[in-house]
């Protein structure tokens, strides 16, 4: 059974100073992470790194899991948008995975932390984690109008970036490959956005 002050509400950074020092936890903890590992790392050098009291840490991240999952979901979030020279969805989001995977397997270590941190969020504590990487890919499309089946495909996208991430970070393709099969899996699925034109900064046109 999962602990109940792992399952309590985290605490929300509101203020400038609160944000920053969550930025320097996270900061830390993808350093150590890089360098160690996630079973190797633990809390106290983690807020030591930080310059912040263990107590304050477990009060935004009441688990080293917790920690790697917000880590990921920062990244998730700062993903970068292609611009206009990605003319199709299918293209900008083919584009926008293959770099965000190949950034996140530069360490193999971290991005094996994450990978794990997220299913045990998920699956152990019954959390949903900050973040839908199915809506970020719906924001790389930027498409004027997304339907039900839409935010299906980008579902199936998420899934197959986790999937290759987890072969990856156990080992059984290199990193290079990982890039190729996230690709060409945004390719095969996103097929019906191919002839679907992006609107960038309000912009653009609709189905072609």
């Amino acid at each position: 059974m999962p602990r109940t002050h792992d399952m309590r509400k985290l605490a929300e950074p509101r203020t400038p100073s609160q944000r920053e020092r969550c930025h320097r936890m996270l900061r830390a903890a993808a350093e150590l992470g890089a360098r160690h590992g996630l079973e190797q790392v633990q809390i106290s050098d983690i807020a030591a790194r930080a310059g912040v009291a263990v107590g304050t840490l477990y009060r935004y991240f009441p688990s080293k899991h917790h920690l790697y999952a917000a880590l990921l979901a920062d990244r998730v979030e700062r993903m970068p948008i292609p611009g206009s020279s990605a003319t199709t969805a299918t293209a900008a989001v083919a584009e926008a995975m293959g770099t965000a995977v190949r950034r996140m397997l530069t360490s193999v270590p971290l991005a094996r932390a994450m990978i794990v941190s997220i299913n045990v969020v998920r699956n152990e504590y019954g959390l949903n984690p900050p973040f839908a990487i199915d809506q970020r890919i719906l924001d790389i499309a930027a498409l004027q109008r997304a339907t039900a089946e839409d935010r299906r495909l980008a579902r199936l996208v998420e899934q197959a970036v986790y999937g290759v991430l987890t072969w990856a970070t156990a080992g059984e393709i290199t990193p290079e490959q990982a890039v190729d099969d996230v690709q060409r899996a945004c390719e095969l699925l996103l097929a019906p956005w191919q002839r679907r034109a992006r609107t960038i900064d309000g912009v653009g046109g609709g189905d072609q």
